[in-house]
C-alpha cells in the first residue's frame, strides 16, 4: 500500500511544472494579435540574393497560448528554397517579449522584440552577440501584412535585405 501512495504522490508531484516555472504574466499576446494566422507573399524583392521568390508563412499559438510559432517557407526562381522557424515566447522574470530563430541554412538568432505603434513589431538581434546584427520589421497596412528584414555587419548601419508584401489566406 506504502508503494502504490508514494507511486500516486510521485505521479502528482512529477506531473504539474513547479510554481517558478508558471508565469502570471498576460499571454494574450495582444500586441502580437495582427499577426496570427496563415499568410502568402503577394510582392517581393525581385533582385535578392536567390531571384525573385513566393512563399507563405503562419504565426499560431501553442502550448495554450504560451508562445507563439513562426512557420515560414520560400521558394525562388532559381530554384533555391528556404525554411525557417521561429519560437516568440515571454522570457523571465519579467516577462520581456524575445523570439529564437532556427533555418535550413544552419542560421540561430535571437531577437528582442519591441512595438512602437500599433499593428506594428520590430525583431531586434541582441547586438552584444559577435557577428551581423538583423532586424526584422512586421506592419499591418489595412489588409495586407508589409515585412522587412535588414542586416548590420559588425560596426556598420543596418542595410535592407528582403521585404516583402503578404495577404491573410
Amino acid at each position: 500500500m506504502r508503494t502504490l501512495t508514494n507511486f500516486i504522490l510521485s505521479a502528482v508531484l512529477f506531473s504539474a511544472p513547479p510554481l517558478w516555472c508558471q508565469s502570471t504574466a498576460d499571454t494574450s499576446w495582444s500586441k502580437l494579435e495582427f499577426l496570427l494566422g496563415k499568410w502568402t507573399g503577394i510582392a517581393g524583392e525581385k533582385d535578392t540574393p536567390q531571384g525573385a521568390g513566393q512563399g507563405g508563412f503562419s504565426f499560431e499559438p501553442e502550448l495554450n497560448r504560451k508562445i507563439i510559432v513562426r512557420r515560414n517557407h520560400a521558394g525562388y526562381n532559381s530554384g533555391a528554397q528556404h525554411d525557417d522557424l521561429m519560437v516568440i515566447y515571454l522570457d523571465a522574470p519579467n516577462d520581456s517579449p524575445r523570439a529564437i530563430y532556427f533555418d535550413t541554412e544552419g542560421h540561430v538568432i535571437r531577437y528582442n522584440l519591441s512595438f512602437p505603434a500599433t499593428n506594428k513589431a520590430v525583431f531586434e538581434s541582441d547586438g552584444t552577440q559577435p557577428g551581423p546584427r538583423f532586424r526584422l520589421f512586421y506592419s499591418l497596412d489595412g489588409p495586407s501584412l508589409n515585412g522587412k528584414f535588414e542586416v548590420a555587419p559588425p560596426g556598420a548601419e543596418y542595410k535592407p535585405y528582403l521585404s516583402w508584401i503578404a495577404k491573410k489566406d
